[in-house]
């Protein structure tokens, strides 16, 4: 009922916020990955309604992503290897931010 009532009114209230996914979710890289190489493509998923994604890598500046497919994309180069951590935000209504994400560069 709980979840009904999210889908129907698309508003978090505190009787269902547990049910609800994360509206900024992280496809790639995933928790913990080591990507191989300098060069990477992320992938994020967000609400239809978004207007804007951005990424910041190890709190740099935000960087704006790219909307293809269904998703929302940032072309990363020369990502020199050790650990990283990762941060989307989305704006539809307001802004939402993503959890960390975090990987490696191997390679």
């Amino acid at each position: 009922m709980r979840l009904k009532h999210y889908a129907e009114t698309g508003k978090y209230t505190p009787a269902n916020l547990a049910l609800v996914k994360e509206p900024v979710e992280w496809d790639y890289p995933q928790k913990g990955e080591t990507i191989a190489g300098p060069n990477y493509t992320f992938r994020i998923s967000a609400p239809q309604d978004a207007r804007r994604v951005e990424i910041c890598i190890n709190q740099g500046p935000w960087q704006a992503c790219r909307k293809s497919a269904g998703y929302w994309w940032y072309d990363c180069r020369d990502l020199s290897r050790g650990p990283y951590e990762a941060q989307a935000r989305v704006y539809t209504r307001t802004w939402m931010l993503s959890m960390l994400r975090r990987f490696q560069v191997g390679g």
